[in-house]
């Protein structure tokens, strides 16, 4: 690992480059309760944990929002196992330290009354995704060194485009490596759509179901104001005899399709606003009140509404006045 490491790293198109124990956005984690030594001893819940080389924050662009990052002095000699020191996210630090300074406090892997103080936290990174895009879980990562874990996910921000950078990456990992088989060789941009594959199916067969039913919405508007329509055909040869104007009698047929379109609008946005937190759950990055959508939505469905009951009107206005009065 630390050839194919060396390798990538000597690559004129690579910025940088760093190895994690654990891949992200997958689904899967390693995860471990902690045991924090502070004013008093602070037993976690399962915090997300991984095992990264030094470069890992900078390659993937995470921010520490306080301290430092691994260098070669937190790695363990040999025959020495176990970490020296711990980066930890903003969202542990906010849960179980509250104000106080993390940057040197003691922790440890594991809880009860053979834990020992065997780490010293020194950084604080922003918090990102692990498990999956909407992951918040706390998260704590170690220095990888090659001894304890033999495997691991390679990480290279590259220059230049990625897709094309990866037959290069392929052929650097087979010149280092010949007989190591390459598994979900792909960009992070590539492993972020899959992650979402989920949402996308549910987005997909959401909107399926939405215009199948405005579609249903619009036959069905469309054939209440055309039975509306006929119902008044005798009113409407009346006003025609007395000499009303062709819009006039749009106007009166389609009133009443404006009035049922608010109606189905002002009945829609309560059931809009209570479901919006269930639809936010299940959506990456989609809110429950987006005014903007809501808006287009609403513009929508006026707009074909408006369509389906122009029909029918403009029927009604050109009927014939003569014709109309002898209708029953």
């Amino acid at each position: 690992m630390g050839r194919i490491d060396e390798a990538i790293d000597h690559s004129p198109m690579i910025q940088t480059s760093a190895i994690a124990r654990n891949p992200l956005l997958t689904g899967g984690s390693w995860n471990n309760q902690l045991t924090i030594f502070a004013d008093q001893t602070i037993a976690t819940e399962n915090v997300n944990e991984n095992a990264v080389t030094p470069r890992f924050f900078e390659t993937m662009g995470i921010k520490l929002l306080a301290g430092r990052s691994f260098d070669d002095h937190d790695i363990s000699p040999p025959g020495q196992p176990g970490y020296r020191s711990a980066i930890v996210s903003a969202g542990f630090v906010k849960r179980y330290l509250g104000e106080s300074n993390p940057l040197g406090m003691r922790i440890c892997q594991g809880t009860g009354p053979n834990a020992k103080p065997t780490m010293e936290i020194v950084g604080v990174m922003s918090d990102f995704s692990y498990r999956g895009l909407r992951d918040t879980t706390e998260q704590a990562y170690f220095p990888l060194y090659e001894g304890e874990h033999p495997f691991g996910t390679f990480y290279a921000r590259v220059r230049g485009n990625p897709e094309a950078s990866l037959e290069s990456l392929r052929a650097i990992v087979r010149g280092a490596a010949p007989t190591l088989p390459m598994t979900d060789f792909r960009t992070l941009d590539e492993q972020v759509h899959r992650s979402l594959n989920a949402e996308r199916m549910l987005a997909t067969l959401s909107g399926s179901f939405s215009t199948i039913a405005l579609l249903l919405s619009l036959v069905g508007l469309y054939g209440v104001m055309s039975f509306v329509a006929t119902q008044r055909t005798h009113e409407i040869g009346i006003r025609l005899a007395l000499g009303a104007r062709r819009w006039s009698t749009i106007w009166l047929v389609l009133r009443d399709g404006l009035v049922m379109i608010f109606s189905g609008i002002c009945i829609g946005l309560p059931i809009v606003l209570s479901l919006g937190r269930l639809l936010q759950s299940q959506l990456y990055e989609v809110k429950s009140w987006d005014p903007a959508v809501i808006a287009m939505a609403i513009l929508a469905l006026c707009l074909t509404g408006l369509c389906a009951t122009l029909v029918p009107a403009h029927r009604a206005s050109g009927v014939n006045a003569t014709d109309a009065l002898r209708v029953e």
